[in-house]
């Protein structure tokens, strides 16, 4: 078991977490892009400020484009321009905070075009790469 503190709305909460299997230390986490839903909110128990917008998915099953999730740096890019992937496939390792986030293809598709290469630095909302 870990005991780790998460902050919610400000107010903080101490959590234990029973870890499974920890073989790999690179704490690399998967990211796929979430399909098209309605506006969730979350209420903590006690009232907080709003917080800001929260940045647009990675893409939506019908998107001609994949915008990064979050800010970061790429580390890998493992597609080209005219290669065919299917859903799930990884398309970029991004690095933020030395924790690897695999951004996955929301969608079977061609990719029509590869906007950054590996050692890109990158903003959450920024094109990544369109399909055909």
């Amino acid at each position: 078991m870990k005991k780790l503190l998460v902050t919610v709305g400000g107010k903080k909460y101490e959590v234990e977490v029973e870890v499974l299997e920890d073989t790999d230390k690179s704490y690399t986490t998967s990211y796929r892009a979430p399909a098209p839903r309605a506006t969730e909110t979350f209420s903590p128990a006690a009232p907080a400020a709003r917080p800001k917008a929260a940045p647009a998915p990675a893409a939506s099953a019908d998107s001609k484009s994949l915008t990064s999730p979050i800010n970061g740096v790429l580390i890998e890019v493992p597609v080209e321009a005219g290669q065919s992937v299917s859903e799930g496939d990884t398309l970029f390792v991004l690095e933020a905070m030395k924790m690897k986030t695999n951004i996955a293809a929301p969608r079977d598709g061609k990719i029509k075009a590869v906007m950054v290469a590996a050692g890109d630095t990158v903003e959450s909302g920024q094109e990544l790469l369109v399909f055909e």
